[in-house]
């Protein structure tokens, strides 16, 4: 939830002599049994207290992983990186001197483009590196990062389909990681219009059954209008500025005010049983008075913000900004952090040992080479490694 966004609960932090006056919860008086509604409100505010709580949580493991990790990874990675291009490159010098075979050639080619490959994850490359690149690889950098971007594009729009059931036009996506951010709000909506109980796409002919029920749903809607307009008359003559001398009162009830006259405008029904709770709790009225119906109401929009709370909590670890430690996420903190820091050791150390290989690189002999690149192969191949995984060649890991 956005830091500007009403919630229920920003009451809890002001004092009273009664804690419990501090809680979104309805007591029970004069032992008298709270009512299924009741119940029902009293579970829902447990709930979504415990469900905003875990967002804040999530939020600190994922920002200290996300800190951690820019501080030790990203330029140790970017020396690997000008390593692992430098000897890219160097391979690529020796067929200019050495006679390889068919096949030691097309192992030499593999390795160069592999180095590229996992260099290219970490830095954009500059002109000369692109073309080097492109005089090894079968399509040029150019061809090969639109095709990435493409496939990539065709994923999501595949998945977008297949779980939630949006289709997607893939020129519509931009592959840029606000391109995809914007992709996922878009799915987002798209699910929650098909998934409107009035969704109908088909174009065909709809059934009495479904005619009814479109019936009961407009009749709904219009009690949803007649709801809103009474709730709005109510908070406007409650929070009204004018009713008050008290400047720091009347600042408050100004900007109640304004929340109040937005959610009416946008026809926001649950927005504005939020903001009548919380009026009604900061203003210590009695909940337990409050009739059945209007609880229903409440429950209601409790139900909506706790499944919005329950979605945000469980897809935040997807967000943009979170994406350089997504594979950290499913794992304690302090093991995620544990893992970040090998990961920059593991770094630094590729990093060493492809330098003491640079160094050395002008007296070795063919067969070095070749045995170099030939232990580069098998760990391609043992491992089949994604952009992001170190490959260390058994020959300099003693370096």
């Amino acid at each position: 939830m956005g830091k500007d966004t009403p919630s229920l609960f920003d009451f809890e932090d002001r004092k009273s002599d009664n804690p419990e006056r501090n809680s979104l919860k309805i007591i029970a008086v004069r032992n008298k049994k709270l009512s299924k509604a009741q119940q029902t409100f009293n579970r829902l505010t447990k709930r979504i207290e415990k469900l905003q709580a875990g967002i804040q949580g999530k939020t600190v493991n994922l920002e200290n992983l996300l800190k951690l990790y820019l501080t030790l990874v990203p330029e140790k990675r970017r020396s690997l990186a000008g390593v692992q291009l430098k000897a890219a490159r160097m391979l690529g010098d020796t067929a200019k001197t050495i006679k390889y075979g068919d096949r030691q050639h097309r192992d030499l080619r593999d390795v160069i483009l592999a180095l590229c490959d996992e260099a290219f994850a970490a830095v954009e490359p500059d002109e000369a590196t692109e073309a080097f690149y492109d005089t090894w690889a079968e399509t040029s950098y150019k061809e090969e990062k639109q095709l990435q971007a493409e496939l990539l594009k065709q994923l999501l729009a595949d998945h977008a389909q297949d779980f939630f059931g949006v289709d997607i036009n893939m020129d519509d996506i931009e592959a840029t990681p606000e391109g995809f951010a914007k992709f996922a709000a878009r799915v987002k909506d798209g699910a929650e219009m098909l998934n409107k109980p009035d969704g109908n796409s088909s174009g065909r002919k709809k059934t009495a059954k479904q005619l009814e029920r479109e019936k009961l749903q407009m009749q709904e809607k219009e009690l949803t209008l007649r709801t809103v307009r009474s709730i709005y008359l109510s908070l406007a003559k409650a929070m009204h500025p004018d009713t008050v001398t008290d400047p720091v009162e009347k600042s408050r009830k100004e900007e109640l005010m304004k929340k109040v006259t937005a959610a009416y405008a946008d026809k926001d029904l649950p927005m504005l049983l939020k903001l009548e709770m919380e009026w009604v709790a900061s203003e210590n009225a009695a909940l337990h008075t409050l009739p059945d119906d209007k609880l229903n109401l409440y429950i209601s929009s409790l139900k909506e913000q706790a499944a919005a709370l329950e979605m945000e909590l469980n897809v935040l670890h997807n967000h943009p900004r979170f994406a350089e430690v997504f594979q950290y996420t499913p794992y304690p903190e302090h093991i995620a952090q544990g893992m970040i820091r090998e990961q920059a050791k593991e770094y630094a150390l590729v990093t060493e040992g492809l330098g003491s290989f640079i160094s050395e690189f002008t007296r070795l002999a063919k067969k070095d080479i070749l045995a170099f690149v030939s232990q580069y192969k098998k760990e391609i191949s043992r491992r089949n490694p994604d952009l992001e995984d170190i490959i260390i060649p058994d020959m300099f890991k003693h370096l």
